[in-house]
């Protein structure tokens, strides 16, 4: 009887140790961080996601997957709880998308914000957070409109490479070839000439300068030609004024000697002889100067020589060649 009663306390000292072992590990394994429910709406599939998958507010585990199902009201809709840390800063601008784990292919929900510069504004607990589709999502959704393009490019690059077009394409490839050495041996033709281009510009610039300064001399002459001729304007109109005189002198003087011709006493006839000579010589001058008016300036030309004299002969010769 003794051995089972020490068997009977033996078992019930290991049953009671067992259930304070289990007792203990369920302690520590529970979970006493308070949380908060939010529901993530998914328009599309949640490929990879199960219930404990993590939940990650930029890359920082705060939460867990606490259930998937479908939206009652609308069917199309996929509803996530997800049970996040009450401290996390989940705002109301919060957005979710799916990530992978690594190369298991199972999922998580990442939370990134979509202004972190905006002032953080808490969401409100049981507030719906929209799944946006990854990068990747949206590959997937543009994949045939991707191929298609590919497939339609593919044709317009079969119709470019057809046996016209290529041979076409050598032809200019040749023609192209053939505008090249032209070309290079143009710019080796022109090579001397551009050496030669500085001296040429040099040149011309002196040029430039001899110019200007003829036409500044030209500009004086012109000057001294208007202020010349404005001089011989003033000389003719004086001598103008001289020749009128002078006919005024030798009709006056005509007329004296026909007033005194028959009763002029002889030693007045001589004074009035003068008088006659002065007025022809004045208007003898007078009309040299109008028919030589540059020869108050630069003197008269000389008589051309008469028979006889020296150069006669040469002045015969040249009217003779003219």
């Amino acid at each position: 009887m003794e051995n089972k009663a020490h068997a009977i306390a033996a078992g019930l000292f290991l049953l009671l140790l067992g259930l304070a072992l289990a007792a203990s590990v369920a302690w520590f394994q529970g979970d006493r961080t308070e949380r908060v429910h939010y529901t993530v709406v998914a328009r599309s599939g949640v490929p990879g996601l199960n219930l404990k998958a993590p939940v990650k507010l930029r890359g920082v585990e705060v939460g867990y997957v606490d259930s998937i199902g479908f939206d009652p009201a609308d069917p199309r809709q996929i509803l996530v709880d997800i049970a996040v840390d009450a401290a996390a800063p989940v705002s109301a601008s919060t957005f979710a998308q799916l990530g992978l784990q690594g190369v298991t292919g199972l999922s998580f929900i990442g939370l990134e914000e979509a202004d972190a510069k905006a002032p953080l504004t808490r969401a409100a607990p049981g507030a719906r957070i929209a799944l946006k589709p990854t990068l990747l999502d949206r590959l997937a959704e543009s994949g045939p409109l991707l191929l298609a393009g590919f497939a339609e490019t593919a044709d317009r690059l079969n119709a470019l490479l057809s046996e016209g077009n290529r041979a076409q394409l050598n032809r200019s490839l040749v023609q192209l070839e053939q505008a090249a050495g032209d070309t290079s041996r143009l710019m080796a033709a022109l090579q001397p000439g551009a050496r030669e281009l500085p001296v040429f510009l040099k040149d011309a610039d002196a040029t430039a300068q001899r110019a200007s300064a003829a036409l500044r001399e030209i500009e004086a002459l012109a000057a001294d030609s208007r202020q010349l001729t404005q001089e011989l304007k003033t000389r003719v109109a004086v001598l103008d004024r001289l020749d009128g005189a002078a006919v005024q002198l030798q009709t006056t003087t005509r007329n004296l000697e026909l007033a005194l011709v028959g009763d002029t006493p002889p030693r007045t006839r001589p004074l009035v002889a003068d008088l006659s000579a002065a007025s022809r010589s004045i208007e003898r001058a007078a009309r040299d100067v109008g028919e030589q008016p540059q020869s108050l300036l630069f003197g008269r030309s000389g008589q051309p020589p008469g028979p006889g004299e020296a150069g006669f002969d040469a002045r015969l010769k040249a009217g003779g060649s003219k």
